[in-house]
């Protein structure tokens, strides 16, 4: 069992966040299940998770370089050192959830990995497609869900990177590429499942055991629960979609929003229009 801190870790949750997302802003949560813990630690733009497992941790997802000094204590919190981080996990290749992600890595020292696609698109491979026009309007309705974060001087001298799908490798890190149906970084139980649809490089966390899913944007958490509308392709977004209902899942770790619990989880996600 993992030790539970005596004292709560504080919450971040902007008043628009609270006013405007029908279901309110992220909350800190600490869960374990099977052998398995994933601390949820809402951010500037969207929710990092903390996934533990013995005495390694990954982290998933640093939008902000504002986010790295909240992650840092929220390690102390649990007793562990940045050392003990393995890797730093791209979930999807999107502006607000990866501009922290490299001063996160460097700080513990360890690598940063990603889905097969992103790593590739990062060597000279294909390169992934970014959310058609229309989708400007839902981003910026999600946004306002977040709390209409600001970007610090740091996001912006380096946003634009991470917009270009074409722009060059922006990491000083070391990559390491994740495929699918891989276990990782001493996490016994967690596998690595790419889901496109939302991006082309799209990937989730999956402990069947504990019935953990960390899906980063494949799954939302605005109104109640709902598969992101916005979508790169449709077509196999449906296909990731029928892969994680087949799956054992009893709680959902969503990119944005709060975590997700119950029985049948998945089946209760609304579908909604972008």
């Amino acid at each position: 069992m993992f030790p539970v801190p005596t004292s709560p870790f504080p919450s971040s949750q902007p008043l628009a966040a609270r006013l405007i997302a029908p279901v309110g802003a992220a909350e800190v949560r600490l869960l374990s299940r099977a052998g398995a813990t994933v601390l949820a630690l809402p951010n500037r733009y969207s929710v990092t998770y903390l996934v533990m497992s013995g005495d390694a941790v990954v982290v998933v997802d640093v939008g902000s370089h504002a986010d790295v000094p909240r992650i840092l204590d929220a390690l102390r919190w649990l007793g562990r050192q940045p050392s003990q981080v393995r890797a730093v996990v791209v979930s999807h290749y999107h502006f607000d959830h990866v501009m922290g992600i490299d001063a996160l890595a460097q700080r513990c020292g360890c690598p940063v990995a990603m889905s097969r696609p992103a790593f590739d698109s990062l060597h000279d491979g294909p390169a992934l497609r970014t959310p058609p026009g229309k989708a400007v309007w839902p981003f910026l309705l999600g946004w306002a869900r977040q709390g209409f974060p600001v970007l610090p001087a740091a996001d912006w001298r380096v946003v634009r990177r991470y917009l270009d799908p074409k722009a060059k490798n922006p990491f000083q890190s070391d990559l390491v590429p994740l495929d699918d149906g891989q276990s990782f970084f001493g996490l016994p139980g967690w596998k690595v499942r790419l889901t496109p649809g939302h991006s082309d490089c799209s990937m989730a966390l999956v402990h069947r055991r504990a019935g953990f899913l960390v899906t980063g944007d494949t799954v939302r958490n605005y109104l109640g629960g709902e598969w992101n509308p916005l979508r790169v392709d449709p077509v196999q977004m449906e296909g990731t979609i029928a892969l994680l209902r087949g799956l054992p899942i009893r709680t959902v770790f969503p990119g944005h929003g709060p975590v997700l619990d119950g029985e049948n989880v998945l089946e209760r996600l609304k579908t909604v229009r972008a």
